[in-house]
């Protein structure tokens, strides 16, 4: 039975090639690696780090955009911020779409993250009330709850050092439910277990690449029971879990919300600006428009603030740097706040290092080409599928020498402030109007994260039995890219830091 099925869909894959040869005169691509008949390059398609991969054929094609085809679908990947600011920047109106996956998006319940939506209106109205919010003018609202995160995150790492990578993640996820619902959630909170699974659901689908429901759509219309239907009874699965991480901090927010006893917080605001009466699609408007802070915000936090560990291991002599200016700007009688900011360009250049260094989504999520397109004399048609590759626009030696060394002295002046002459890692968060519009936001956190932690602890190397445990630079390499787990400890730095910390947490208890 899976014989025939096989050669059917063999047969109609030729069919379908054959006609596109036959429909469409040659064009001229951008360079890459030549195909197979029927497949093209399917084989080639990376589905592990493929930021290096793309990377090294920009490099061996001599091209800024290298291009493959799979099963008739076009794949472009852009790898250097030139070709990225033409394109994605310049050409908006084409560029700003995002691929759409029936088994991603519509089977598995993903449709609901609005940033992953069509160029629409919908999107543009998820994207006007989440600006109006989170922007830049209004980000410092933000500051006291973030603040409060990150002393908590400190007596954490305190009292269980060992545990940090689970500390960091209470602590992006608190204060995502904090701002988002104005949850005050404490370590061990279900709502936080809730990200995690969902998030990985995203993260498993994008490992495993294009499903057969992709290229023949109609296969969404086979019952979960039938042989073959695997992917069914999968994203069903999926499917519950993403709905549970949208739908139930909602329901219990509009449940307080009812009673009269609901905090301030952006769905609160969202709530109290509606002039609408609230209907089922104006609930699952709202509801997905906060529920992708909610997943979107904390995973990549956690990858970035690990990754900031990560280099502290490694590189101890920029902890030294970075604690005298924290002893000289802040003291050692409190910690950091937001309002220490300008006066810390040694920890904003380790937070723009960090991003730069290994950035949590190496390759941008995809766009889709809306028309066909001309770019340096190369065609690139309508509904494509390119990616934006942030990894190798921050490892061009050009603009960052020595890119795999992490170097936060690169952003400073030999005076100690912060170069203007060197780009700061902006493509980090996307490209063109589906860049991140949480950025600002996520650059706070990761800020106060960089303060609190260098202000008031040494991180080292763990010890083992037979001394100090090696670390090693290795990320995980799929879509949400973060350091492979590793050990480290975290020692009060000076006498007093111990009280310091234990002090400030309790004023938030």
């Amino acid at each position: 039975m899976l014989l025939y099925i096989s050669t059917a869909v063999l047969a109609l894959l030729a069919l379908a090639w054959t006609y596109t040869s036959l429909q469409h005169p040659r064009r001229k691509y951008p360079p890459g690696p030549k195909g197979l008949p029927i497949v093209g390059n399917l084989f080639d398609v990376p589905m592990k780090n493929g930021w290096i991969t793309f990377c090294d054929w920009s490099r061996r094609y001599n091209s800024d955009v290298v291009h493959v085809e799979a099963l008739g679908k076009h794949i472009y990947a852009v790898n250097s911020a030139q070709a990225a600011k033409d394109l994605f920047d310049g050409r908006p109106q084409i560029y700003s779409d995002k691929e759409q996956s029936v088994m991603t998006h519509e089977l598995s319940g993903w449709r609901r993250a609005w940033a992953l939506s069509p160029f629409d209106d919908v999107w543009r109205e998820h994207r006007r009330l989440f600006h109006k919010h989170f922007g830049p003018g209004v980000a410092s609202r933000h500051h006291h709850k973030q603040e409060k995160a990150m002393r908590r995150l400190l007596l954490l790492l305190l009292d269980a050092p060992e545990d940090f990578s689970a500390h960091i993640r209470y602590a992006a996820g608190s204060v995502i439910l904090d701002v988002v619902y104005a949850f005050d959630a404490l370590p061990g909170d279900v709502r936080i277990g809730q990200i995690e699974p969902a998030v990985q659901t995203f993260t498993a689908l994008m490992e495993t690449g294009v499903y057969l429901v992709d290229v023949f759509p109609i296969l969404k219309y086979i019952p979960a029971w039938f042989p073959g239907a695997q992917f069914k009874r999968q994203a069903a699965q999926y499917k519950h879990l993403v709905d549970v991480m949208f739908k139930a901090p909602y329901e219990q927010f509009k449940a307080a919300w009812a009673k009269g006893v609901a905090q301030p917080c952006f769905l609160g605001s969202l709530l109290g600006d509606s002039e609408m009466a609230l209907d089922y699609e104006r609930e699952d408007f709202l509801t997905n428009l906060t529920g992708t802070v909610y997943a979107a915000g904390s995973d990549t936090t956690v990858a970035a603030m690990n990754t900031f560990v990560l280099a502290m291991v490694m590189y101890p002599e920029v902890q030294t740097y970075v604690q005298e200016e924290l002893d000289r700007v802040v003291g050692r009688d409190h910690l950091p706040t937001m309002s220490d900011r300008e006066r810390l360009p040694r920890v904003m250049a380790i937070v723009h290092e960090v991003l730069r260094w290994h950035p949590p989504l190496p390759l941008a999520t995809p766009h889709r080409t809306m028309s066909d397109d001309v770019y340096n004399g190369r065609f690139i048609p309508s509904g494509s599928v390119i990616f934006g590759n942030s990894w190798a626009m921050l490892h061009d030696p050009a603009t960052y020498p020595a890119p795999h060394t992490f170097d936060p002295k690169r952003f400073l002046t030999r005076s100690g402030v912060l170069r203007d002459d060197v780009p700061l890692p902006t493509e980090v968060f996307g490209f063109g109007r589906r860049a991140c519009p949480g950025r600002y936001f996520a650059v706070d956190m990761l800020f106060l994260a960089v303060a609190h932690i260098l202000a008031v602890f040494a991180v080292e190397r763990a010890k083992g039995a037979r001394g100090p445990v090696d670390v090693k630079e290795e990320f995980t390499p799929y879509v949400l890219s973060l350091p492979k787990p590793f050990r480290a400890h975290f020692w009060p730095r000076f006498d007093g830091a111990e009280e310091l910390i234990r002090s400030a947490a309790a004023a938030d208890m």
